[in-house]
């Protein structure tokens, strides 16, 4: 037997703390230029999130479900961000541009929590051994 592989959850709950983490910082900066590299920060730990997504997925996944499954996770994610551009665009209307970007990564943040609270063995999850 191996050593204990890098549990591939952890990595997908950190990077989006740390997508919501950079998206708040974002917001509460006045420097363009600083602001802009939060923005930067933040999609890449969108991109790092994503990769290990979409290798969960494949892995994960029952052969007879691979597909249906990618179909949904296909929609949330074409769909998804234009949801969140609704929400962030309403609510910079009633709070200004800068506070949108606080609340926004401060709810990202407690939506991660939450949900590993509810689903804790999610941190464990490794390739070597996917559960769903």
């Amino acid at each position: 037997m191996g050593q204990q592989g890098p549990a591939q959850g952890l990595a997908v709950v950190l990077a989006v703390l740390g997508y919501g983490a950079a998206v708040g910082a974002a917001g509460l900066t006045t420097a363009l230029w600083v602001g802009v590299l939060f923005l930067a920060m933040s999609g890449a730990a969108d991109m790092v999130s994503s990769a290990y997504r979409n290798t969960i997925l494949q892995v994960a996944a029952p052969d007879e479900l691979r597909g249906r499954l990618q179909g949904v996770f296909i929609v949330v994610v074409a769909g998804g961000p234009r949801a969140g551009d609704f929400v962030a665009g309403s609510v910079a209307t009633g709070v200004g541009d800068r506070l949108a970007l606080v609340l926004g990564g401060v709810a990202c943040l407690a939506g991660v929590l939450l949900a590993v609270a509810g689903q804790r063995r999610f941190l464990r999850y490794d390739a070597e051994h996917p559960t769903p």
